[in-house]
């Protein structure tokens, strides 16, 4: 069975389409408003992927990806952004994102990307 992916981003809209997106996978989700909303959900529960938005009021998805990636390496993360810059790319990729999104995104792209 696969492990539940947390969905973490400041929009409402943007988890209610990440988490419709992928309800045809059948895996478990669920979500985050912030950083700090996220860090505690992954003290609770092992998830196996994280969907995480760059910008975040508090702790933004940098810091999540630079804390989780000590506390819980073996977790894969997929960045969000809307402002998909090749710099911030390029970092979260050397911090250990597997891969990038950029909103807007399809449904059907997402659902690739996670399957992988």
């Amino acid at each position: 069975m696969r492990k539940p992916i947390l969905i973490v981003d400041d929009e409402k809209n943007i988890r209610m389409t990440l988490s419709q997106s992928l309800e045809s996978l059948e895996t478990e989700t669920d979500t985050a408003g912030n950083g700090e909303e996220a860090l505690a959900k992954l003290k609770e529960k092992d998830f196996g992927l994280i969907l995480l938005d760059i910008r975040m009021p508090g702790i933004d998805g940098m810091e999540v990806l630079r804390q989780v990636r000590e506390i819980r390496p073996d977790i894969r993360i997929i960045m969000i952004t809307a402002y998909g810059t090749i710099e911030s790319a390029v970092e979260a990729i050397k911090l250990g994102a597997v891969d990038f999104l950029q909103k807007p995104f399809d449904p059907d792209e997402i659902r690739a990307l996670v399957s992988r």
